[in-house]
């Protein structure tokens, strides 16, 4: 937790630098931010993607998920409609081009949703949201079709009821099944081509007998499946090894080239793998991104990232995903990368963290290339300028 404890709202900052997430031990702190005062300033986004946790809040407590670590981790709500809607009005100025309505949360526990998707949908925003889909009634899926929601991602870890209930824990097995058939139903009989529906699946001791029986099923009926092995979620599980190794440790982009993550409450944080906010880098509801995305301590965490001083932000130091991790997808029909260039990406908007690019349209498949590849081709003859 952080070291001011889990009311602390002071962005002021220097106390940005004395909330515990900056360990400067060993290293002259003066002479490491003088060097980050020389960095170009970033003037828009790079990464066309924000990320808006709309809630922290979840209906289920999912054996891969920290719940349990989350409960005490952080104040906890719902984003509030008039300062997203100013968010949304600043980062759609600055380039983006997508908004993801997810963090560590359930976004239909937000009874806002529709409203927020057809917000960024009026400014010309793609949005995207992943769900549980244990609360996707016919009535919701009508709602966010009709708001202009583009994307869904479904989590569906189980094909049978016992395994199903063991992993996604507090949800059943038929309701959820019901609602995402339910959905397909909705859509085609809306006549609407979106959203997109992408099935994601994480292999786990509880539920690899499955695997087989979920690709079989969703495969055909979804625009997108892909099958994965699970990661740590931060310090929050130990799927993967952790290695001291500083050698086999490498950026894994995000610092530099985002997407922008801001969380329920407006505090940006590196990544959705900080699920307890351990690294506040500002407010985004109380200053300018642009603000936050100069300040001393972004360029700080940007700094630590290009030259492997991880240990100066301890929460990146543990993280897996500065490891090579290259075994983690098993399998995808959206596009046709080898792993090893497939896990640079995010998973949102296929965007290259590593080497700062979007995935190009020819290396998309299936119904999904059919999906997204127009916004591709507009996002590459837009351009942008350096990001976070």
């Amino acid at each position: 937790m952080r070291a001011c404890g889990k009311t602390c709202h002071d962005y002021r900052d220097e106390h940005l630098f004395a909330d515990g997430s900056v360990d400067f031990k060993g290293e002259d702190r003066d002479a490491l931010l003088a060097q980050t005062a020389h960095d170009a300033p970033v003037i828009r986004l790079s990464h066309p993607e924000v990320r808006y946790e709309v809630t922290d809040r979840c209906n289920a407590a999912c054996i891969m998920c920290p719940r349990d670590l989350h409960k005490h981790g952080r104040p906890h709500g719902i984003m509030e409609l008039a300062p997203y809607q100013k968010s949304i009005d600043e980062v759609a100025a600055l380039g983006a081009k997508q908004i993801v309505l997810t963090g560590f949360g359930e976004p239909l526990i937000d009874r806002t949703l529709e409203r927020k998707i057809a917000y960024a949908k009026q400014r010309g925003l793609r949005t995207y949201i992943i769900s549980n889909i244990s609360l996707l009634t016919k009535e919701r899926s009508i709602g966010l079709i009709r708001a202009g929601l583009d994307e869904l991602r479904a989590s569906f870890l189980g094909m049978r009821p016992e395994t199903y209930e063991r992993v996604m824990v507090h949800l059943k097995f038929d309701v959820s099944m019901n609602n995402l058939l339910t959905f397909l139903e909705q859509r085609q009989r809306l006549g609407s081509k979106t959203p997109k529906l992408q099935i994601s699946y994480l292999v786990l001791p509880e539920n690899e007998g499955d695997t087989q029986a979920f690709k079989e099923f969703w495969e055909p009926r979804a625009d997108a499946i892909e099958i994965w092995k699970p990661h740590n979620f931060g310090d929050g599980r130990d799927y993967r090894e952790r290695l001291e190794d500083v050698g086999l440790k490498k950026s894994c982009g995000r610092p530099a080239n985002g997407p922008l993550q801001i969380q329920w409450n407006g505090e940006v944080i590196p990544c959705c793998y900080d699920y307890n906010n351990q690294i506040v880098l500002g407010n985004a509801f109380e200053r300018p991104v642009l603000e936050i995305l100069n300040h001393p301590k972004y360029r700080l965490l940007r700094l630590a990232h290009q030259e492997g001083k991880f240990h100066l932000f301890p929460y990146c130091n543990q993280c897996d995903q500065l490891l090579p991790h290259a075994d983690a997808l098993i399998y995808t029909n959206r596009h046709n990368l080898p792993p090893e260039e497939a896990v640079k990406l995010s998973n949102t908007d296929l965007y290259n963290l590593i080497d700062d690019k979007p995935i190009e349209s020819s290396q998309l498949k299936g119904r999904y290339a059919d999906a997204v590849s127009p916004e591709l081709k507009l996002r590459a003859a837009i351009g942008g300028g350096k990001a976070a």
